[in-house]
């Protein structure tokens, strides 16, 4: 079976209850689609479960983006001050974005780790792959996080940059793909939709997961191989 987890955002409750409805086995490839971390209490935690399972396989957000370009560069702070006062010119406007995005108890908790789980922590985040193609059913899925920024009908995927899966703002009423589902997390279904609030879109080709479970919403999941979803 193959699974696709949206924005987890930092709440690892919802996550445990989610895997548990699952109950993945070890055969099974469980992707989960970018914003692990931030805005929730417990990235850390979910970054260190995650990147012991061998069979979960994680797509790039824009909020791991961020931590791989920051977290390199403060793994020696004491704290955050400390990092802040570290960095200066385009880093330290790189670190202030992203602690805009709600990151400041990741970086405490990640700050607060001992030499060798920070370095392990900025190696799995370097693990984490902007798009992921796969097929299921007889059907062919895209994973992005965002969607696919700068689309060009019958360009490859390793054509674009990494910024293009991340950051994009993805026209939902368009079709991308002719015969591919185009699978996404970032924007909450209830701005695609107010008809969706708390519920996958699912329209003209797309599969849009994130319910907001960042901000009390829903954390949602598929199979693909029975297109089934599931909620906690």
């Amino acid at each position: 079976m193959i699974y696709v987890i949206g924005d987890i955002h930092g709440n690892k409750e919802k996550y445990d209850e989610m895997l548990t409805k699952l109950s993945p086995k070890d055969t099974d490839a469980v992707f989960v689609l970018g914003d692990v971390i931030d805005v929730g209490e417990d990235s850390v935690e979910i970054l260190k479960d995650m990147m012991y399972r061998t069979n979960i396989y994680p797509v790039l957000g824009e909020h791991e983006y961020m931590a791989k370009k920051i977290l390199p560069l403060i793994i020696n702070a004491k704290n955050l001050d400390e990092a802040k006062a570290m960095l200066e010119g385009e880093d330290k406007e790189n670190l202030d974005k992203w602690l805009s995005m709600k990151s400041e108890k990741t970086i405490s908790d990640f700050l607060s780790l001992n030499e060798e789980d920070k370095e392990s922590i900025i190696d799995y985040l370097s693990e984490f792959q902007p798009f992921e193609e796969v097929e299921a059913n007889g059907k062919t899925f895209v994973l992005a996080h965002a969607g696919i920024d700068n689309f060009e009908d019958g360009k490859n995927l390793e054509e674009y940059a990494e910024e293009d899966f991340v950051f994009a703002k993805t026209d939902y009423s368009k079709v991308y793909f002719k015969n591919k589902y185009l699978i996404t997390g970032h924007t909450p279904t209830v701005a695609i939709n107010q008809k969706f609030m708390g519920k996958v879109y699912s329209k003209n080709g797309h599969i849009a997961l994130d319910c907001g479970a960042a901000y009390g919403g829903k954390l949602a999941a598929i199979c693909l191989d029975a297109l089934k979803l599931t909620y906690c």
